[in-house]
C-alpha cells in the first residue's frame, strides 16, 4: 500500500530544524487549537513569521530529548512492543498533498509480530515534573499524537511519560480518530493559509499577547469602559480593603515567628527537637 507521506532525513540537526519551519509541527498543533497552556496562537504566529526569535533550546528541552531513549526502552518492557530502531533521530514525515503538515514522531513501533507499513504505531515520549493522570491527559499531548497518526496513516499510538519528581512511568494507548483529525487539519489549514501565508494576526487572548503587541501606551488614548470592565473595576475596589488587611496580618505573623526564632536556623514540630527534628520552618 502506497503511503500518503514522504520521509525527509536531513543531514544535520540544524537542517532538521529548518525543515520543521516549512510547515506546522506536531508540537505546535495544541497551540493552534488553543489547548497549550504554555503558548497562544498569537505567540506562535509571531515566532513563525519571525517577528520574534525562535525558541532557544533550554536545559528542560535537552533533558527531554535525552530521556526519549530511556522512556522508549521502558515502553518496550511495559507493553511488549518492539521499537523500530530506524525511528530514532531527526527525521520528518511530510504529507504529500499538504506539505505544511509535518511530523517528527519520537519513535515508531511494531504492533505485533508482522512487519509492514500498516503494522506500525507511534509512541510519543514525555518527561514532565507535573502529575499526569491517564484519565486526564494534557490535551496538547493528545493532539500532538493524533496529528502524527493522521499524517502517517497509522491506527494506533501511545503516549508514554516519565514523571521526574517521583520517577513514575505512565502509558496510554490512543486509537486514531478520523473525525477529530479532520477537525484538527481544517483548523491547521486555516491557520497556515490565513495567518502564516496571508499574514492575518491571530486574536489576542492573554495579557502576555497584549504586552507583546503593544510595547507602550498610546499618548492621549482613552477607551470607554464596557459594563464588564466596570464590573471588574468595582470588584477590585471591593477586594482592596480585604487585601490590605490580609497583608497587614501576614506581616504581623511573620514578625512574631522571627522574634521567636531569634538566632535559630529553623523551627521543628513539638517533641522532635532531640532525636529527629521535623522542621516546619
Amino acid at each position: 500500500m502506497a503511503t500518503t507521506y514522504n520521509i525527509i532525513r536531513p543531514a544535520s540537526h540544524d537542517e532538521w530544524l529548518e525543515q520543521r519551519k516549512l510547515g506546522i509541527g506536531s508540537s505546535e498543533v495544541g497551540t493552534i487549537l488553543g489547548v497549550n497552556p504554555w503558548e497562544t496562537p498569537y505567540q506562535l504566529w509571531r515566532r513563525k513569521t519571525r517577528i520574534d526569535a525562535p525558541k532557544q533550546e533550554n536545559d528542560a528541552m535537552r533533558w527531554g530529548h535525552l530521556l526519549e531513549s530511556a522512556i522508549a526502552q521502558y515502553f518496550e518492557q511495559e507493553t511488549g512492543h518492539t521499537i523500530i530502531k530506524a525511528s530514532a533521530g531527526d527525521w520528518l514525515a511530510v504529507d504529500k498533498q499538504r506539505e505544511f503538515l509535518r511530523v517528527s514522531p519520537d519513535r515508531t513501533y511494531w504492533l505485533d509480530e508482522g512487519r509492514g507499513h500498516n503494522n506500525k504505531g507511534i509512541v510519543e515520549c514525555k518527561s514532565t515534573s507535573i502529575k499526569v493522570d491517564a484519565d486526564n491527559i494534557p490535551p496538547h499531548w493528545f493532539c500532538q499524537l493524533m496529528y502524527q497518526l493522521g499524517v502517517m496513516g497509522y491506527s494506533e499510538g501511545h503516549l508514554a511519560w516519565l514523571t521526574l519528581t517521583n520517577r513514575q512511568f505512565g502509558c496510554l494507548k490512543v486509537q486514531f480518530d478520523k473525525d477529530f483529525y479532520q477537525f484538527m487539519t481544517d483548523r491547521l489549514e486555516r491557520f497556515w493559509n490565513d495567518n502564516l501565508i496571508g499574514g492575518k494576526e491571530p486574536e489576542i487572548v492573554t495579557i502576555d499577547d497584549a504586552v507583546l503587541k503593544f510595547t507602550r501606551s498610546t499618548v492621549g488614548k482613552v477607551i470607554e469602559a464596557t459594563d464588564d470592565i466596570m464590573t471588574d473595576i468595582n470588584e477590585i475596589k471591593m477586594l482592596k480593603p480585604q487585601l490590605d488587611a490580609l497583608t497587614a496580618q501576614k506581616k504581623e505573623l511573620e514578625e512574631r515567628i522571627k522574634l521567636a526564632m531569634l538566632d535559630a536556623e529553623g523551627i521543628c514540630l513539638p517533641g522532635t527537637r532531640e532525636d529527629n527534628p521535623k522542621l516546619v520552618v
